[in-house]
């Protein structure tokens, strides 16, 4: 009971550490995010000064065009233009005086400006007021002096310097906002990698307490009611504030820390599960097991999370291919009934003569059931679900009116449930992220965010219609493809049974390139243990060292996001000295490997967060298939 009791009181010390810690997060980032606003609004600032230099300058160029213009032409539709381009400039004048207030060098160049444009509006008048007098030939003579020509010159010179000097303001400044939301994003990270690590300390430390008690009284069950809800409150509030300012840019670091963890839980089973076949502490091994599993069950869901993120931001890697739409439904058809139950009918309208599509077939199964499950959400009572494809040309009046698409050829993919409908105020909502009509715990706002990111990464459009009371229909548009390659209908099924993890055959070595030192020992470790030699570097720079001393290499395993550089350039030029396959790893994809979203066609990527069979079925597929390229083909 004692053990227990003071189990129980670390578990309250932990939380009210890891709770500081959370507020001194939170305070820091909310002095962060004041410093980046200010710094935005300095950037603003000088867009502002740039523009209203420019302006005064155009003015003066406007008056001057309209003077010469009416002594040419004695017009006087020319002396709209330039009196009020005149009455324009001392309110220009002002206005950058008070902008620059701070700026001595700017204040500086209006003290010589200033001097300079009176004397040039003097000219222009008096050559106007000549020639309303009629004397044209006065007026082209004072022209012809050059001294408004000299003063022009002299004032463009003084405002194109104004305008550099505001020109590296700007660098500045739109470089300490970068800097500044950076530091942002890197503390909101660790700020999140805290309350998880929080979060299954008190997990653990309260299943200890639990299993140590004889008997429970009221008194402890209380308090382990409130300490559960407390965990609760705790992790829904962090991950809404913290994941809340999440991006793309937070999922390359996130993603290398959930690696060296679940790379390192997965190791740890392997571990114990060796010890428990030599019969070495089993019992201790027993007590062990479940909050592993619970750890690697809590570390996989936040790779998950990381992962649909990813696919709402429109930042995940597609790997598309030429799809057949109606055999991809068709495949579907009883995994889809089996989900739906036998409540819900499912009613398929399939288009004769249907457009293969471009699409990731795994990625638009994801879609298809995404909107599956949230139809049988809206048909509590059953109903119908009606999946239709055809063929549609969105022309240019439609595409003006959304603005977010082409015009042109598509397959459409709609969905239609006879569910409870979606009320119109809410409608123009059901996309954003987080957003969600479901009770607090049953949803995650995430579906149909999900949803709209793949159709605006794949190149297509999504539309809603609903009616409350009546049901509501999803339409997909996904671009037409045009070409001759083989029609994929949907994603290849997973293999059952035990896996094989593949080892090394003898003399392979693989260059491995991480610039996280955690990440860079795991993958090191797994390497070393399948069999391989291994040759590491932290940066393209240690690599490019390596590889200078001609080692025997036959596979690069590089992360994509390498510092200032990446592993695209590291690998084009290794490919030039050896010829060998490459496999990029990343937490987070980016221009160097995927353009418009999707993987170029001569990369191989393993995501973050990987495991050992993970990698180790990924470098066998690709050593195996550079072999047997180099094999002599047999003769017929």
């Amino acid at each position: 009971m004692l053990k227990a009791s003071r189990l129980v009181h670390n578990a309250w010390i932990i939380m009210a550490v890891g709770l500081g810690f959370v507020l001194a997060a939170a305070t820091a980032v909310a002095v962060l995010v004041a410093r980046s606003n200010e710094a935005d609004r300095l950037v603003s600032h000088t867009f502002e000064v740039q523009q209203e230099a420019h302006n005064l300058l155009s003015e003066l160029r406007t008056a001057e065009n309209g003077q010469r213009g009416y002594v040419l032409t004695q017009n006087d539709r020319y002396l709209k233009p330039v009196e009020a381009a005149i009455a324009k400039v001392p309110g220009l004048v002002e206005g950058l005086r008070k902008k620059t207030a701070d700026n001595p060098s700017q204040q500086a160049r209006l003290d010589r400006v200033e001097p300079l444009i009176g004397p040039r509006i003097d000219i222009i008048r008096r050559s106007i007021e000549l020639t309303r007098q009629g004397d044209r030939d006065g007026a082209i003579a004072l022209v012809a002096t050059g001294r408004g020509k000299d003063l022009m010159e002299e004032i463009t010179v003084e405002m194109q310097q104004f305008d550099r000097e505001e020109k590296g303001l700007l660098a500045a400044r739109q470089e300490e906002a970068k800097r500044l939301r950076i530091w942002l994003a890197t503390l909101i990270g660790l700020a999140l990698l805290a309350a998880m690590v929080l979060a299954g300390v008190l997990a653990v430390a309260t299943r200890q307490a639990v299993s140590g008690l004889l008997e429970r009284t009221r008194e402890l069950e209380a308090e382990s009611k409130l300490r559960h809800e407390a965990e609760a409150t705790l992790r829904q509030a962090v991950k809404m504030e913290a994941v809340g300012q999440l991006s793309g840019g937070i999922a390359h670091d996130f993603n290398n820390l959930l690696t060296i963890i679940i790379g390192n839980l997965d190791t740890m089973k392997r571990r114990l599960a060796e010890l428990a076949k030599s019969n070495v502490a089993s019992d201790a091994i027993a007590k062990l097991e479940t909050p592993l599993e619970s750890a690697m069950k809590g570390a996989k869901s936040s790779a998950q999370l990381t992962q649909r993120l990813l696919a709402f931001s429109r930042r995940q890697a597609l790997e598309p291919d030429r799809v057949d739409v109606n055999r991809l439904i068709s495949g579907m058809l009883e995994m889809l009934r089996r989900t739906l139950g036998s409540d819900i009918s499912i009613e398929t309208v399939l288009g004769a003569g249907l457009w293969s599509s471009f699409a990731d077939a795994h990625q638009l199964e994801n879609v298809l059931l995404n909107l599956a499950l949230n139809a049988k959400a809206a048909m509590p009572s059953g109903g119908c679900l009606t999946i239709e494809t055809a063929n549609t040309y969105l022309d240019d009046p439609y595409v003006r009116r959304f603005g977010d698409v082409k015009a042109g050829q598509y397959v459409v993919l709609c969905v239609t449930d006879t569910g409870t409908g979606i009320p119109a105020e809410i409608l123009d909502q059901v996309f954003d992220p987080f957003f969600t009509t479901k009770p607090a715990g049953e949803g995650s706002g995430l579906g149909l965010a999900i949803v709209h990111g793949f159709v605006k990464q794949s190149g297509g459009h999504v539309r809603i219609y609903s009616e409350v009371g009546s049901g509501t229909t999803v339409k997909i548009y996904l671009p037409r493809f045009i070409g001759a390659e083989e029609v994929s209908a949907a994603p290849a099924g997973k293999t059952e049974g035990e896996p094989v993890i593949p080892r090394a055959k003898p003399n392979e070595m693989i260059l491995l390139v991480e610039d996280n030192e955690g990440v860079r020992e795991y993958a090191r470790d797994v390497l070393l243990e399948l069999g391989y030699g291994v040759l590491d570097a932290a940066n393209v720079q240690e690599a490019l060292r390596v590889v200078a001393k001609k080692p025997r290499i036959s596979l690069v395993f590089t992360d994509v996001v390498l510092g200032d550089s990446n592993g695209r350039v590291l690998a084009d030029k290794v490919r030039q000295i050896y010829g060998v396959p490459v496999l990029f790893t990343t937490g987070y994809t980016r221009n160097a490997i995927v353009h418009q979203g999707r993987l170029n066609p001569d990369v191989h990527l393993l995501n973050k967060p990987f495991t050992q069979q993970d990698l180790a079925r990924k470098v066998r597929e690709l050593l195996d298939a550079a072999e047997a390229s180099h094999l002599p083909q047999a003769s017929s």
